[in-house]
């Protein structure tokens, strides 16, 4: 007990003195740049923020868990955080060593009250994969059928709460010295949903609800979970045989990236559209490509309920962005509470490219206005107010963004979940129209 008191601690500390630094070098830049010309002051926050998120990522590495977790959740956001995060903190995708395979066969026991060798015929110590917050391994049934088992590690639980209130006290610090890259909504999103994930009852329910929602969508499998084999830190699930979309996109010329994009896009937009709830980490990892083109879609721990006010407002933000429409974009955007310094056609629509354009936001000659910077239209224009709902929605469309670009997918997100938009809001005047007196 001395000993996790002592943890707990040092945690904590390391926490405050990473936070106290980038207050102090937020600062030190602050009165730096008073004096300088713009292209001078452009080039010194440069810096500051190359160098404050490589001490984010240092710091993620070494204290693991929910740091690793919003680390990567942050990597992802560009449309809320400069470029120097989104390179340093995307490299935590693939940072994250596996546990002793004593440790985890001591979880399931203590989870499932039966040892490992009673609970499988056979039981691969090696795992298949590690993340944030547990690990995976191949196993194998008594009754033949080849299983995943998913294990929390022991200490992801009891240090939630306490790494959630450490990591809004640095976001926070951050946030005042530079309000500009506030992303106090994304800490917030993540501070609501970690605590989720770690319950993998919770994780059974999404990927059974999932699974039945997606049952009719061509080339789709979502995993069946074991229902016999659930507890809090345990969660075992069906087998499904194929290569990770991480793995596949070493050698495109074996796929069709373009199906396959759309396969998933269709998978995604039924999800969010029509039933209000998806997965919100659609990263290569948790994609998998089944044999004769099929798509599986793994890790339902991060899953999101979408209310109908939400989920039919970014249906509308679908329709704006995609027909290039800047009153339909500036009306979703109040609906959803979306608001920005400027309400400037170029710089809001700057702001579309940037979160749903097809190329990357630093790409050269591309975009909306040829010749306009893509990667400063967030330092031009920056969002003052984002809600929870919408920090998920960005998260997963940005992800599939990059999933389509691997893949050599011609079409943006936006256009792909074009469809299911117009399906939502189909149904959506169908409904009022029925109830009209």
């Amino acid at each position: 007990m001395a000993f996790e008191h002592i943890r707990r601690v040092r945690r904590s500390a390391r926490v405050a003195r990473t936070g106290a630094r980038i207050y102090l070098g937020y600062k030190r830049t602050q009165r730096k740049t008073r004096n300088l010309s713009p292209e001078a002051a452009e080039a010194a926050w440069n810096a500051r923020h190359e160098s404050e998120a490589e001490r984010l990522y240092h710091m993620a590495v070494d204290l693991k868990g929910l740091y690793i977790k919003a680390g990567q959740f942050i990597g992802t956001r560009a449309d809320v955080v400069p470029p120097a995060y989104t390179r340093s903190l995307s490299r935590l995708q693939d940072r994250v060593p596996a546990r002793p395979v004593a440790t985890v066969r001591a979880t399931i026991q203590a989870e499932l009250q039966r040892p490992v060798d009673d609970l499988f015929a056979r039981f691969d110590d090696t795992p298949i994969g590690a993340a944030s917050l547990a690990q995976a391994h191949r196993a194998l049934l008594h009754d033949g059928r080849e299983v995943v088992v998913k294990v929390q590690y022991p200490e992801v639980g009891g240090l939630v709460k306490l790494d959630i209130r450490n990591l809004r006290t640095i976001v926070g610090i951050v946030a005042r010295r530079e309000p500009r890259f506030d992303f106090r909504a994304v800490v917030n999103e993540v501070g609501r949903q970690v605590p989720l994930e770690v319950d993998f009852v919770r994780e059974a329910e999404m990927t059974r609800r999932v699974r039945a929602n997606l049952a009719h969508i061509p080339h789709i499998t979502v995993p069946r979970v074991i229902d016999e084999m659930v507890a809090r830190r345990v969660v075992v699930t069906e087998y499904l045989d194929g290569r990770r979309l991480l793995e596949a996109g070493k050698h495109p010329e074996d796929i069709d990236g373009p199906a396959i994009a759309q396969t998933i896009a269709d998978a995604y937009g039924h999800q969010i559209m029509v039933d209000g709830l998806f997965q919100a980490d659609p990263h290569p990892g948790n994609i998998l490509l089944l044999p004769e083109g099929g798509v599986g879609l793994l890790d339902f721990g991060l899953t999101k309920e979408l209310p109908d006010v939400p989920r039919l407002a970014f249906a509308r933000l679908v329709m704006a962005a995609s027909s290039r429409d800047l009153v339909g974009v500036l009306a979703a955007f109040d609906e959803l509470g979306v608001k920005t310094a400027s309400s400037d056609p170029d710089e809001v629509m700057a702001l579309m490219q940037l979160f749903f354009g097809a190329r990357p936001p630093t790409s050269p000659g591309g975009g909306l206005f040829p010749g306009r910077r893509q990667d400063n239209a967030l330092a031009r224009n920056p969002v003052r107010a984002i809600p929870g709902d919408l920090v998920l929605l960005g998260r997963v469309v940005g992800l599939l963004r990059g999933v389509c670009s691997s893949l050599g997918a011609p079409l943006t997100p936006m256009e792909m979940l074009r469809p299911f938009a117009e399906r939502a809001l189909a149904k959506e005047a169908s409904g009022a129209a029925g109830h009209a007196p």
